[in-house]
């Protein structure tokens, strides 16, 4: 009889239909870069789309709603874990303390929170104000070009760039996806970042990890005033917003081509807040549009919907090189899809269980306090009379074998047991988010050694620089977002109010609608230098410590050979000290090494004629079996 073959064992050889599908969207996205299409063709297909999406609204519509419910179906379960990580991160109450009693305690463990503000602090100190810099051999122009302007728009007064993505990380260490950082120009203001909450965001459920401009499609939806889209129609960036105004529900003859779904969808998305504001639901949709057929329309583009309106007809991305503006990043990513982990995750069970074991110690201690006590009313002169209070006096008739009116209810107290298990719970907490020695926290251990402290701190640090590997990806993406954002937009006017007069000649051409022709810096290399080289300041200022001060002791060997210049730079440099004055200039260094030489040479040569002057006063020694 032939064996049979498990259907398992089959399905090995079968095709996965999901990378397939994963597949073909790689291939649509090699084959429609913007490279290798033409700006005639690109500019013929957004004719064509903006005449077909004047013929076919409800096609527009239909798309970017299908791209929000499948991103929404797919990435239900991670907002649920979000969510609840968000929850942890706020310290609201756990769940059980609604059913408890009015007289237990509801203690919150005050711990997630300054978890996620430690590891923001690291970020926030990363990222000083010399933290980009630009390298282009081909073209050293253009990265001196992009290395300055970037510089000022990053800095305090435009962009804020540090703390900026600073908040975009404490989102990303709380629930596993950062804000989502768009840069947008302000006319006569310059560079500016809008941080969006991941919920507002709907990726391609196919986009990979550490990749934001990976997948089908990005929508942000948002909640806008009708007044502000009324006056972005007013600039004719908007159409179709008078159907949303507050009090009207769209025209009759648009109702009756709707269906009751479809009404009652766009009902859904028009709120009106108060008799005179109404907010409503817009959708900007960016990626690749798919014709009902599943055909390219347009390769790169952006459109903007509302309830069941298209608000702004479809165009090509105006940027160079990205698909869409958001950049969103993850401190802890995931393998397989774009989302990541947060640092609360995995703790969440653990601190509310800490909370949990605090409210039973401290109802426990009320017990204890405050105990029960067991009356005998037999004996009391006044048998209502049981109020308690301090200093009461109790008449009793007294009792034929002595025992007494008022007894109290002892219970043993479990103080220690308690705080074993929470010192357990802080440990398991430390090993599952960021450790006590990353936060410069004195840990649980009361005797700690200088060698074992410094090893854990370096192992520590050690697996925090990974963390921060990944978030200085994130903000060079955002950095580059910002770039293309400032090439596209500014102005020639706005170039030499920022940069100067002369320096804006340089760029300068008529020809173009901005008035500027900037270099283009395709070949170049930006660099951002955030966590990781926080980790090896560290890392070089200890091994200064421990190997290069010791070599420098007098009277060593090896001091000759050290410059004390360049090791109080170096810490300088490293320690951030460059702005008190505390060093000399190279000038003033140069004159003391060069005076400090000849010391040690003169030195030299008294040691020399000394130890000469000594073997010649020192007879030479009798040869052996001889006396003197």
């Amino acid at each position: 009889m032939a064996d049979r073959i498990d259907k398992n064992d089959l399905n090995q050889f079968l095709p996965d239909p999901r990378e397939e599908v994963r597949r073909r969207i790689l291939e649509l996205e090699a084959a429609l870069k913007p490279s290798e299409m033409d700006a005639l063709e690109l500019q013929e297909r957004e004719e064509a789309a903006q005449a077909y999406a004047g013929e076919n609204e409800k096609h527009f519509v239909d798309y970017c709603e299908d791209c929000i419910r499948t991103s929404v179906r797919a990435m239900e379960n991670i907002r649920r874990i979000q969510k609840e990580c968000w929850s942890v991160y706020q310290e609201e109450p756990p769940a059980n303390y609604a059913r408890k009693e009015r007289w237990q305690s509801r203690v919150v463990y005050p711990k997630p929170f300054m978890t996620v503000q430690g590891a923001k602090a690291i970020v926030r100190k990363a990222f000083e104000p010399h933290f980009l810099s630009i390298e282009n051999e081909r073209s050293p122009e253009a990265a001196e070009f992009y290395e300055k302007i970037m510089t000022l728009m990053l800095s305090p007064s435009f962009a804020d760039f540090a703390n900026q993505f600073a908040d975009a990380s404490e989102m990303g260490f709380a629930v596993g996806q950062s804000m989502e950082m768009i840069p947008v120009w302000r006319t006569g203001r310059g560079l500016r970042y809008i941080l969006v909450e991941p919920q507002k965001i709907h990726r391609d459920p196919d986009a990979l990890s550490r990749e934001p401009q990976s997948g089908l499609y990005w929508i942000h939806q948002e909640w806008l005033d009708y007044y502000h889209l009324k006056e972005q129609e007013k600039q004719g960036l908007m159409i179709n917003i008078g159907h949303f105004s507050p009090g009207q529900q769209g025209r009759a003859e648009d109702a009756m081509n709707l269906s009751r779904e479809a009404i009652a969808e766009r009902r859904g998305q028009v709120y009106h807040k108060s008799r005179f504001r109404t907010l409503i639901l817009v959708s900007e949709f960016w990626g690749t549009v798919l014709s009902p057929r599943g055909e390219v329309l347009l390769p790169r583009a952006t459109y903007t919907v509302a309830a069941d309106r298209v608000i702004r007809l479809p165009k090509a991305s105006p940027y160079l090189s990205l698909r869409w503006p958001g950049t969103g990043f993850s401190p802890l990513p995931h393998l397989l899809r774009f989302d990541g982990r947060s640092l609360l995750q995995g703790i969440k069970g653990l601190w509310e269980f800490m909370c949990s074991l605090i409210c039973l110690h401290n109802d426990h201690l009320n017990w204890k306090v405050n105990p029960p006590s067991e009356i005998d009313i037999s004996i009391l002169v006044d048998p209502e009379d049981l109020d308690d209070y301090p200093g009461k006096q109790w008449l009793t008739c007294g009792a034929l074998q002595g025992q007494q009116a008022v007894r109290t209810m002892e219970r043993r107290t479990d103080t220690g047991e308690i705080m074993a298990w929470l010192n357990f719970g802080n440990q398991a907490y430390d090993e599952a988010t960021l450790p006590s020695v990353v936060r410069g926290l004195p840990g649980y251990r009361a005797e700690v050694t200088a060698r074992e402290a410094a090893q854990a701190l370096d192992q520590a640090m050690t697996v925090f620089g990974q963390i921060g590997k990944n978030l200085e990806r994130g903000a060079l993406a955002a950095i580059l977002a910002g770039a293309e954002t400032i090439a596209i937009n500014i102005t020639f006017e706005e170039l030499a109010m920022f940069m100067g007069e002369n320096y804006a000649q340089r760029y300068a051409d008529p020809t173009s609608p901005t008035g500027l022709r900037l270099p283009q810096l395709t070949t170049g290399a930006f660099h951002v230098s955030g966590i990781s080289a926080l980790m090896q300041d560290w890392e070089i200022i200890r091994n200064i410590r421990e190997t290069i001060l010791p070599l420098a002791a007098p009277n060593s060997v090896f001091l000759p050979y050290l410059r004390p210049y360049n090791i109080i730079k170096s810490l300088e440099h490293r320690l951030n000290l460059r702005d008190e004055g505390i060093v000399v200039d190279e000038e003033t260094a140069a004159r003391i090494d060069k005076a400090q030489q000849a010391q040690q040479e003169e030195a030299i040569q008294a040691m020399r004629a000394a130890q000469m002057a000594e073997a010649q006063q020192i007879p030479p020694a009798p040869p052996e079996g001889m006396t003197q």
